[in-house]
């Protein structure tokens, strides 16, 4: 069962998902400056938060986590290294943003980043707001795919630039 307090924040969250799915569908240049705005953004509020207070990722994702190896992991070496392991998360959604924004090959490899970083965080339940990461992943693919096809038709037929 899901806490009330978090119901909200997890609606949101998969409604989203839902949205960039939707976008990158119809609009697949829009998703992918979507997916440059998540990941940097994301990559921000994390290297804030690990600079202010890394053990609140030790406090909110162990309880949450659904495998007992990301559990175990959580309040064993990454609880004594939490700043430094999200530093280097932050580091690499950055790196997954700028690597979207470059388009062409560079952006089948942030593509690839993103679905890896995905897959990843899924198994840590509520804590990455299951499912927004399969939903997440599942517009990625879509997007590329749909950019892929639009490069070998000479770019028509997706959206805005």
């Amino acid at each position: 069962m899901i806490p009330r307090e978090d119901a909200v924040p997890l609606a949101v969250s998969n409604g989203v998902a839902f949205a960039l799915l939707g976008v990158a569908v119809r609009w697949p240049r829009v998703a992918r400056r979507l997916f440059v705005l998540l990941f940097s953004g994301a990559s921000i509020f994390n290297a804030l938060t690990a600079l202010r207070d890394p053990q609140i990722y030790v406090r909110a994702f162990g309880p949450l986590a659904v495998l007992e190896a990301y559990r175990a992991f959580i309040s064993g070496p990454f609880s004594r290294h939490a700043q430094a392991i999200v530093l280097a998360i932050a580091a690499g959604q950055l790196a997954v943003a700028a690597l979207l924004a470059a388009g062409g090959r560079y952006r089948r490899l942030g593509a690839v980043g993103a679905v890896v970083f995905l897959l990843a965080i899924t198994p840590l339940g509520l804590g990455s707001a299951f499912p927004f990461p399969l939903i997440a992943i599942v517009a990625i693919l879509v997007m590329d795919r749909r950019l892929e096809g639009a490069g070998a038709r000479g770019g028509a037929a997706v959206g805005p630039t």
